[in-house]
């Protein structure tokens, strides 16, 4: 048997092909694993044959790299062939063997074929297993029919154990080429609910063939239902970037989304779509889609300036709820004047029954953006920007805008993030905390998540989740207080949608911890934040 080239995948991502006597180059992977599930992928192994009955005997590995070994219930042995894709229900399972610490020999003949061969050694995890361990591995060597041993150069790399991290949808599933656009909220019954896009002929936006789609999870992300199409069933009209809010005055979920023309091709006359689809039920059912343009925009609307708007949608993910009960969203506005695109704010006091649109504009140079309530009843903004956020503040619920500025804090590679709020001391916690997740990169790449305890002036704390290729990205709060975020992830195609939950505990490396609100509403100390709400110099 002639191998042209031996390559290390490390947690299931490519080593460079190279001879078995020239250097290798790792490429690691830092996807996070989740508590309880199984089949993580701990070390794949390519090997280029020229043989269609060439034989590999054993493989020899160890899990240094595994914080404890305790966490993993089983190891196992999986050959996919030619397919670099790891997919356990319908790749080829050769043994299974417990864990140990030292070096672990799996005997067993794999038949190569010719050409490329993808051999994954992978990992069931306890429920037990504890979040922030890491997991890894090392592949040492196999051994040829005829006895040879061939050694394989080790890679470091190693992938964090969170409480969840689940894969809810990748290309191909339901007869769809691409998924993408991450929304998430937690209902009022607890469930976790998602909308995503259903992107059934690639990656391209609207006009595209596109359907939303929801799935539910009521054991806090472990499980999901079968996906349910909302919006785009029985057309090829697309329906696409959906945002998602949970009005706490009833209970229901609205989900606002765009259709039809694609945003290049918007004209007052003839607009891209804006619609909105209501749930009742926590999210199992959802009404038709209802079409609110002409409240918002386009030559119908009798608002005389946003009638003369050429193109508007609702930034994507998660839309905000005041104190008050007002729903808020921010447009991605495109104006008869303007070269860049424009950020306003639509809101709802009557329970997304009707939209207004907020004429003062928030930014000139913006894009999709996040809104949050602070402490003192301020909203944030946060502007998608190209190198770092913007960030705006309104003190009247919306309606007007002060003057951006930058915030140094939060690096953008002109990407879709999210900004919600925590904890605040006027609902009874014992802190002020705004989260915010972005790529913390210069390209769509480390999707992070960061902290802010003064109301978004500094954000001290900024953890990464995944280090690859990865862009948009919704957070959610669930019943216990840990954190969920519905991201994308590029390590196959553009992308991969994956959801993940952890506590404060992990994301504060230990620092800070969850405790339920008081009960009682700290007035005194959120008056005292509010002064430092004045270092944005925000008119």
């Amino acid at each position: 048997m002639k191998y042209l080239a031996l390559c290390l995948l490390s947690c299931g991502i490519i080593l460079m092909a190279c001879q078995p006597s020239s250097a290798q180059t790792a490429i690691k992977t830092t996807l996070p694993a989740g508590a309880g599930n199984r089949d993580e992928r701990l070390v794949g192994l390519l090997i280029k044959s020229e043989s269609t009955a060439a034989t590999i005997k054993s493989i020899t590995f160890n899990l240094q790299g595994t914080t404890n070994i305790a966490d993993i219930k089983t190891v196992k042995l999986y050959f996919s062939g030619t397919s670099k894709r790891f997919d356990p229900a319908n790749d080829q399972l050769f043994a299974k063997v417990r864990p140990s610490s030292g070096n672990i020999i799996i005997k067993r003949d794999v038949i190569l074929v010719n050409g490329e061969n993808y051999i994954w050694i992978t990992a069931d995890l306890k429920a037990s297993a504890r979040e922030g361990n890491q997991l890894g591995a090392n592949a040492l060597s196999f051994t040829q029919a005829n006895g040879t041993v061939v050694p394989i150069a080790q890679a470091d790399g190693t992938r964090t154990i969170l409480l969840t991290h689940k894969l809810l949808f990748q290309g191909g599933d339901g007869g769809s080429k691409s998924y993408r656009i991450p929304a998430i909220v937690t209902a009022a019954d607890g469930s976790l609910v998602t909308a995503t896009d259903k992107r059934w002929e690639g990656s391209d936006d609207l006009p595209s063939h596109i359907d939303i789609v929801v799935r539910r999870s009521t054991d806090r992300g472990r499980t999901w239902s079968p996906a349910a199409t909302i919006a785009g069933e029985g057309t090829t009209m697309g329906y696409g970037d959906p945002a998602l809010v949970v009005n706490k005055k009833n209970g229901e979920i609205v989900c606002l989304f765009a259709s039809d023309k694609g945003w290049p091709a918007s004209t007052a006359a003839a607009p891209l779509r804006i619609n909105q689809s209501i749930s009742a039920d926590n999210g199992v059912t959802w009404s038709a889609p209802a079409d609110i343009t002409s409240q918002i925009y386009s030559a119908t609307c009798p608002n005389p300036v946003t009638q003369l708007w050429q193109g508007a949608f609702v930034a994507s993910g998660t839309a905000a709820q005041l104190r008050s009960g007002r729903l808020l969203a921010v447009l991605a506005v495109r104006e008869p004047s303007a070269k860049a695109v424009s950020n306003y704010v639509i809101y709802s006091d009557d329970n997304a029954k009707t939209w207004q649109v907020s004429t003062n504009r928030a930014s000139a140079t913006g894009d999709e953006a996040k809104l949050a309530e602070l402490d003192n009843g301020d909203v944030l903004m946060s502007i998608r920007h190209s190198g770092h956020r913007l960030f705006n503040l309104s003190h009247d619920h919306g309606i007007t805008w002060g003057n951006q500025v930058d915030q140094n804090d939060i690096m953008d590679p002109f990407c879709n993030g999210d900004l919600i709020r925590y904890t605040a001391l006027t609902d009874g916690f014992n802190k002020n905390r705004l989260l915010h997740s972005i790529p913390f990169a210069p390209s769509r790449r480390n999707v992070s998540v960061l902290l802010s305890y003064d109301e978004g002036v500094t954000w001290p704390i900024n953890k990464p989740i995944y280090s690859g290729s990865s862009a948009y990205s919704a957070l959610t709060i669930l019943d216990d207080g840990t954190i969920g975020m519905y991201y994308e992830v590029g390590e196959y195609e553009t992308y991969q949608m994956y959801f993940v939950r952890f506590s404060l505990d992990w994301l504060s490396d230990g620092k800070d911890r969850y405790a339920k609100a008081q009960g009682t509403r700290l007035k005194a100390q959120g008056s005292r934040l509010k002064a430092q709400t004045s270092r944005y110099l925000i008119l």
